[in-house]
């Protein structure tokens, strides 16, 4: 394996777009990667039973509930989430300020705290960047504050280095969730 011991600077304004894109894949993540994602199959579920009871029956009361329950799932849902990300952001202590990280074997440093790589067990790579998952919470690195690719592949290697599991999902902007 190559030597990866060069450090890995990145800087990049912690502004509420990028903490609404680290929200939304660490949402996504849960939603589509987890057990949870199996209600959603079942609301769909529910609305079908709903539209054959409503055809068979004369019963619109079913198709009006199982509506309810499809629309509160996969918008309401989403809507309030986007509001307590909101409410959170407004919080947070490092919002609205420029984060300087220095990725190396050892750690990464975010302002001076370190998080060691064996308190990360899980990488989520996705298009607009990288969702840490550690002890602390979750950490979101958007690719554009990598200075090269070369930067962005070795960070990859120091991960594998240290048998993080990397799970890559596809791209899942869902521009309404970061509109305003």
């Amino acid at each position: 394996m190559k030597n990866t011991s060069k450090d890995i600077t990145l800087n990049f304004f912690w502004n509420k777009e990028t903490y609404m894109q680290a929200g939304e894949l660490a949402y996504n993540y849960k939603m589509f990667h987890t057990p949870k994602k199996y209600m959603g199959w079942f609301f769909i579920a529910l609305l079908q039973f709903g539209v054959v009871g409503a055809l068979l029956k004369g019963t619109l009361a079913i198709l009006l509930f199982s509506t309810i329950l499809l629309i509160y799932w996969y918008y309401i849902k989403k809507m309030i989430e986007k509001s307590i990300l909101s409410r959170s952001f407004k919080k947070e202590k490092e919002a609205n300020k420029k984060l300087h990280i220095q990725i190396n074997d050892k750690s990464i440093t975010i302002n001076k705290k370190a998080i060691l790589w064996d308190e990360i067990p899980l990488i989520i790579a996705e298009q607009r960047g990288y969702l840490l998952d550690h002890r602390d919470g979750f950490l979101f690195f958007p690719k554009k504050a990598f200075a090269s690719e070369e930067d962005n592949t070795l960070f990859i290697k120091i991960a594998k280095k240290h048998h993080i599991h990397i799970d890559r999902v596809q791209d899942t902007i869902n521009y309404n969730f970061l509109k305003k």
